[in-house]
């Protein structure tokens, strides 16, 4: 859903007349961080090659969410970001209400054509997901139970908080993309320097 977002949000920018350039222009604070929880999430598509990591599988994954939700947090001053926090948030309480795992519904990774995924899951090639009907409680209706079956292009399985990260994603492209051109900006205020002098 997060690439579908990114183009609804780009579309939607476009629409209400931004600019594409804007996005050049933004800076999150903390973004090593991100660099960090993309490297954590490669170690876990090779997981199976790296013994080191064995066992700790579903805690890499849950850190992984801590550090993105801390870089967010830094950058609550830009549009969206509340509500990507959110998303992950909710993501982040179900894991660790079960387990340090993310349930996630195995019927519905059948609908949605993702066989391979299924058996990977089941195989332990993946570690960090569980059958939904072994969630706590409550937490199987923010786990990944949402199915987008085939034909859809991009079937899958998400949850409630990849939903909202989406949404979240979509406000703030098109927040960015519709702000004040900053490059516009920075020369008019370079100027305005210049004329001082």
């Amino acid at each position: 859903m997060f690439l579908e977002a990114l183009l609804i949000g780009i579309i939607i920018g476009i629409v209400k007349k931004g600019r594409l350039s804007n996005l050049s222009y933004v800076r999150f604070r903390g973004w090593i961080l991100i660099i960090f929880a993309l490297f954590i999430n490669i170690l876990l598509i090779f997981q199976s090659k790296i013994p080191i990591i064995n066992g700790y599988e579903h805690y890499l994954y849950t850190f992984g969410l801590v550090l993105i939700m801390a870089v967010l947090a830094m950058n609550l001053n830009k549009k969206g970001m509340w509500i990507i926090l959110l998303g992950v948030f909710m993501n982040f309480v179900t894991v660790v209400f079960n387990g340090f795992k993310m349930p996630i519904y195995f019927e519905g990774l059948k609908v949605a054509g993702l066989n391979n995924m299924l058996y990977m899951i089941k195989s332990g090639y993946i570690a960090n997901y569980i059958d939904l009907h072994e969630a706590v409680g409550w937490t199987k209706y923010i786990s990944k139970f949402i199915v987008l079956p085939k034909p859809y292009p991009l079937a899958k399985v998400m949850s409630i908080g990849d939903l909202i990260m989406s949404l979240g994603i979509i406000r703030f492209l098109y927040g960015e993309m519709t702000r004040l051109n900053l490059s516009m900006r920075n020369r008019m205020i370079n100027l305005g320097y210049k004329i001082k002098l």
